[in-house]
């Protein structure tokens, strides 16, 4: 029973702590922008999240089926939350350079600004956090969060 109780203890934990790093990352928005966030369910909270990951790697956008297949969702379906992210003004689709037959999304350029502060205000509530480590349980603390998120990419890819 204890492994139970400290298993709950350990989810809440990393709950309280995302918690505190998005309540930042909410406060930073216009009023504007928070009842828009607000409408938003996670699934496309989680969809705008993996794009704005995505395209800091790949610029040019994200294809419709690699959203498709790293949201767990069909390509339909993919496709009906890219337009309405894109109705909310979110998203952007266009086509591929490349493939004139793919079409890539990307965070609107218009949305760009916003997001980056978000993550700016997310960024300044974790070196708070993070400030009360020492330079070794510092050190340790990126190796882990670093395992972890490929981790987490990992299985995201699958």
């Amino acid at each position: 029973m204890s492994g139970n109780h400290e298993d709950i203890q350990q989810i809440d934990k990393m709950r309280t702590i995302t918690d505190f790093i998005n309540r930042a990352g909410f406060v930073a928005m216009t009023e504007a922008l928070r009842k828009k966030v607000m409408k938003l369910s996670v699934r496309q909270c989680s969809v705008l999240a993996k794009i704005r990951r995505y395209t800091l790697v790949h610029p040019e956008g994200m294809s419709m089926s690699t959203l498709a297949s790293r949201a767990n969702m069909s390509p339909s379906a993919a496709s009906h939350m890219i337009d309405s992210l894109m109705s909310q003004g979110m998203v952007e689709r266009n086509q591929s350079p490349t493939d004139r037959r793919a079409v890539l999304v990307t965070i609107a350029k218009s949305f760009q600004a916003t997001a980056a502060a978000v993550e700016e205000a997310q960024q300044k509530a974790i070196n708070d956090l993070t400030s009360v480590l020492s330079e070794e349980e510092l050190r340790v603390h990126n190796i882990v969060l670093e395992k972890l998120y490929n981790t987490v990419l990992e299985r995201d890819d699958d």
